[in-house]
């Protein structure tokens, strides 16, 4: 699916091809502060499937639990946070934050990561998979 999406105050802007069965939400103590809410809903996309069309985000780094770095990808203006990115786009993924996209209704999660940070006032979403940790191609 193509989708497009921008920051709150418009200056930066991005497209990408998303498969729609990549977006989920994730439970980690990280994308609650970031999203400052109980969880956050990303997409996943290739990095050759991704592109900013306006503007220059601001970067800075983040290490994962995994030991891996994401170069985290702002608005510089109004602070909204856009996506991640790997640092080898090679190896990697780019995260888009889903809200931030134009088609975001049309976008259902299909999986809930790190499930073990869960807030316990919310419960599962009807019909996502469920993961305690960041799941593996292997689960």
């Amino acid at each position: 699916m193509h989708i497009s999406g921008s920051c709150f105050c418009g200056l930066v802007e991005y497209e990408a091809e998303l498969d729609a069965a990549s977006v989920g939400i994730c439970h980690c103590r990280d994308c609650q502060i970031f999203s400052g809410s109980a969880f956050r809903t990303s997409g996943i996309v290739a990095p050759d499937h991704f592109r900013f069309t306006q503007g220059s985000p601001r970067f800075f780094e983040k290490v994962a639990d995994s030991g891996a770095v994401r170069r985290m990808a702002f608005c510089g203006e109004c602070g909204t946070h856009l996506c991640s990115l790997p640092m080898d786009e090679e190896k990697g993924f780019v995260s888009i934050r889903v809200a931030s996209c134009h088609q975001f209704s049309q976008l259902k999660p299909a999986a809930e990561i790190f499930c073990a940070s869960r807030v316990p006032w919310l419960t599962a979403l009807e019909g996502t998979a469920e993961f305690d940790r960041m799941f593996t191609r292997e689960e």
